[in-house]
């Protein structure tokens, strides 16, 4: 069934054991801010979430090699080898060989790669723009700061678990 375009997207139904949750209340502004930027109309592999979460990682740090984009973006390996690839042959990045590791390749964003990066900064902040609607600076500062430990704990969880799950291997 074809998402009606003039409709908002699809809320999942409320479920009474989670409505209080801000967790998931993050979730539910993630996928309307997702809803919001996909109005953009962006045509191929930019229309993945992830391959957005690249572009902007390497906007950061650009030479990147695909271990460092993992680590900055959680997303898995293989989905990062596809999603350079997809983009390399959409002109967005070149891979070449790491100087220093020649196994290894680095991403560098073309121009048209960093052309795409600016629209995407300027579709995000009209998001932003939008869902801030309101709120003072004090209050904006307090969501940032709420937001940025719960953020912490999750990214602190992580990387007990990636560290955990390397000593077993090692083992």
């Amino acid at each position: 069934m074809k998402r009606n375009e003039n409709k908002m997207p699809f809320s999942p139904p409320l479920r009474k054991e989670l409505s209080e949750n801000p967790v998931k209340m993050c979730h539910d502004i993630s996928r309307l801010s997702h809803a919001k930027i996909r109005e953009a109309n962006i045509d191929g592999i930019m229309s993945q979430h992830g391959a957005r979460l690249v572009l902007a990682s390497l906007a950061a740090n650009d030479g990147s090699t695909q271990r460092a984009i993992v680590e900055a973006t959680h997303l898995r390996p293989p989905t990062v080898s596809v999603l350079l690839r997809r983009m390399e042959s959409e002109g967005m990045v070149e891979l070449r060989e790491n100087p220093k590791d020649r196994r290894e390749l680095c991403a560098y964003l073309t121009d048209y790669g960093r052309e795409i990066d600016s629209k995407a900064v300027e579709k995000i902040k009209e998001s932003d723009a939008i869902a801030l609607e309101g709120l003072s600076e004090s209050d904006r500062e307090t969501l940032m700061a709420l937001l940025a430990r719960v953020r912490e704990n999750l990214i602190a969880s992580l990387s007990q678990k990636d560290c955990r799950r390397e000593r077993e291997e090692k083992e």
